[in-house]
């Protein structure tokens, strides 16, 4: 099965080095990366099980529609990581404070995430 991350971070630098650690922890995966819900697309319509959403917490707190969509996702059983916050969602969540290392970004991940490819570099 392939793995699935989608990215939802308006801040290009953050986006880019979660991006690039998922890239080296899993070179395979299929890992789709937008500042916004509008930049996604239709990645969110078959985020399932084997799908991780890294999500910015102010902006599932401040749009209504892409609050709805991480929820629809968590009910399809998603694993939901939020960069910020802790927020008080109705769907469970991991949460990453900022800053944030690797390691962090991997624990929150380590739950219903599939293990990293064999072979991929570790992070540092």
């Amino acid at each position: 099965m392939t793995k699935n991350f989608i990215i939802i971070e308006p801040d290009p630098i953050v986006a880019m080095d979660v991006e690039g650690l998922l890239t080296s922890q899993f070179p395979q995966a299929q890992i789709t990366t937008g500042a916004s819900l509008a930049d996604i697309g239709l990645a969110t319509h078959s985020c399932g099980p084997e799908c991780t959403m890294i999500v910015k917490g102010t902006l599932v707190a401040d749009d209504d529609d892409l609050r709805r969509v991480v929820r629809v996702a968590a009910i399809r059983k998603a694993h939901i990581v939020v960069i910020g916050g802790p927020f008080d969602f109705d769907f469970p969540a991991a949460f990453i404070e900022l800053p944030f290392t690797s390691d962090m970004v991997l624990a929150a991940m380590a739950q219903g995430t599939p293990e990293p490819d064999p072979g991929a570099s570790l992070a540092t």
